[in-house]
């Protein structure tokens, strides 16, 4: 095995350039809606949740989700608590292209009604409308800023979302790369869900937790042997499993194989698939095993065939 003294790649300009490319683009697109009459950021489900926010804060954290997958690079801590504070000046951003929409459609003066101004008029004057009258209900006051805060949480959260899901992905910090899906296998529970589904509620709820409880048993026999084994190993533990999926089977999982493209560091993942007493389908991961830290080289065989 071998390791890499090698620091990690900050992400740098042009990961924060694509960012800030798809924040322009969502700023964008929060304007046209305002030119049409619609306030996208005010946009609210259940009374709580700020939706328009979240779905804003969606789209222009996409471009550092992108930038990181595409430049293999991992996003630092310090690059995330960059995008949160961007995420917060973009807010006030999308905040004050609203006000400039709404100064220019009532021919106002931004001298006499200035943004601050705006901006508490909004959220002292903030209202609900009724589910049922859909008439407007009385003003928040004071209780206008919490909401402003939601809106603001939800936007910052909805920017961090794509990166969270990159952050996730498993990497290489030796070759500074993500890795790629290597090979996949599943192991099925023997019990077929066109029997199990004709049981009554408990007993099929019984048959389903048995055969889970069966089939979890047989993966850690088949995990323990290869949780520390080399590349070569796992590889062939898992080409040994079934290649298809049994879609009759009550249960099953299925084991994802992941490798660095430059060398042999990997990452398996469990995840179990199985139908559930209401008859629905439910999909959790079991474990995740990083092997991602020993280093090994690759073969001559191996390097001719990247």
């Amino acid at each position: 095995m071998s390791t890499s003294s090698q620091p990690l790649r900050q992400p740098g300009l042009i990961v924060y350039l694509c960012g800030l490319g798809t924040s322009a683009l969502a700023l964008w697109l929060v304007q046209a809606a305002n030119d049409s009459g619609e306030n996208i950021m005010g946009w609210y489900a259940n009374g709580i949740i700020p939706a328009g926010a979240i779905l804003v804060g969606l789209a222009s954290g996409v471009g550092y989700a992108v930038g990181s997958r595409l430049l293999n690079v991992k996003l630092s801590k310090s690059f995330v608590f960059g995008m949160l504070t961007t995420a917060v000046l973009d807010y006030f951003a999308a905040q004050y292209l609203t006000y400039l929409s709404l100064v220019e459609r009532m021919h106002l003066s931004t001298e006499r009604y200035g943004f601050i101004e705006y901006f508490r008029q909004i959220s002292e004057s903030m209202s609900f409308r009724n589910r049922n009258t859909h008439e407007a209900g009385s003003p928040l006051g004071m209780w206008g800023y919490f909401y402003k805060l939601l809106e603001i949480g939800g936007y910052s959260i909805g920017a961090m979302m794509p990166s969270m899901l990159v952050f996730g992905m498993p990497y290489c910090k030796g070759c500074q790369q993500y890795l790629k899906k290597h090979r996949s296998g599943h192991i099925h529970s023997p019990e077929q869900w066109a029997v199990v589904k004709k049981l009554k509620k408990k007993e099929r709820l019984a048959a389903l937790q048995a055969a889970i409880k069966d089939l979890v048993a047989r993966a850690n026999q088949f995990t323990a042997p290869i949780a520390a084994a080399p590349l070569a190993e796992t590889d062939a533990a898992i080409a040994s499993l079934d290649q298809t999926i049994q879609k009759g089977a009550a249960a099953r999982i299925t084991y994802v194989l992941k490798k660095c493209p430059s060398c042999n560091a990997h990452h398996l993942a469990l995840n179990l698939t199985n139908f559930t007493e209401d008859k629905k389908v439910s999909n959790s991961n079991l474990a995740k095993i990083d092997k991602t830290k020993l280093r090994e080289p690759l073969t001559v065989a191996e390097a001719a065939a990247v």
